[in-house]
């Protein structure tokens, strides 16, 4: 399927209500509202959006420190999955990291997310670790991925 003409913006307190609906369909441990506008004042964090005509189809954030980036979060409504905006927010993500001088950008994933693990490694992420019981819902391992940015 081909991607839909869509804006990559920041993420706006505005966006909360879409971004908290998107978060509960998707995650098994949805973060709360007040995590993301405490996000959104944090001067480490830059929090993404993919807007489809004035619709959040899609979200993501990255804390830059210095040489490093860690994708805290992102996601894609299911309605919106396999159309490609999952990749364009990474990418984004990865720009604003590059922008800030970063290095290296790490993530964790569930190892039973298979369609997360195939759009990391299908733009350049490599497994480089474990966390041992990372999820507390499932006690489930996260993979942790990274990538060299320069």
């Amino acid at each position: 399927m081909l991607i839909k003409d869509f804006m990559l913006r920041k993420m706006t307190p505005n966006d909360l209500d879409q971004v908290m609906e998107i978060e509960k369909q998707v995650f098994t441990l949805p973060w709360s509202r007040e995590s993301y506008a405490g996000e959104l004042n944090n001067s480490f964090a830059n929090y993404l959006v993919v807007d489809v005509a004035g619709k959040v189809a899609s979200y993501g954030g990255i804390w830059v420190v210095f040489r490093e980036a860690h994708i805290t979060n992102i996601a894609v409504h299911p309605e919106h999955q396999g159309l490609g905006y999952g990749k364009s927010l990474m990418l984004g993500l990865e720009q604003v990291a590059r922008q800030k001088k970063a290095e290296y950008v790490y993530l964790e994933v569930r190892p039973s997310n298979i369609k997360a693990l195939n759009l990391y490694e299908g733009i350049g992420y490599g497994q480089s670790g474990t966390r041992t019981a990372y999820y507390t819902d499932n006690n489930e391992d996260a993979i942790i991925m990274s990538k060299i940015l320069f």
